[in-house]
């Protein structure tokens, strides 16, 4: 890879006010920094636009669903739920019990 299409290591400003959704694109961009990928090779090879990716990466709103999981799985990732801890003083989860986006 040639010094110009080497993927930068740069963290821009959050698309939106939803911890969720910037926690998620935080993920997926960090996956795909660590896989060495460049934005426009996952958004051709997942059918998206660049910046539909550049969106999730950001964590911006208003991003169908289905283009989400397609960048996900692209990257090897795998999407999953489950419940929110009941206040942010809760104690922790075990680790068998808490979300893992990755």
């Amino acid at each position: 890879m040639s010094p110009r299409n080497q993927p930068r290591n740069k963290q821009g400003k959050a698309a939106s006010d939803n911890p969720t959704l910037v926690r998620l694109g935080e993920q997926i961009a960090a996956q795909r920094r660590e896989v060495g990928r460049l934005q426009q090779d996952v958004a051709d090879a997942a059918g998206v636009s660049r910046s539909t990716l550049h969106t999730i990466e950001h964590g911006g709103a208003g991003v169908r669903w289905e283009k989400v999981v397609a960048v996900a799985e692209e990257l090897g990732l795998q999407m999953g739920f489950g419940p929110q801890p009941e206040s942010a003083l809760a104690v922790d989860k075990p680790s068998e019990e808490r979300v893992n986006w990755a």
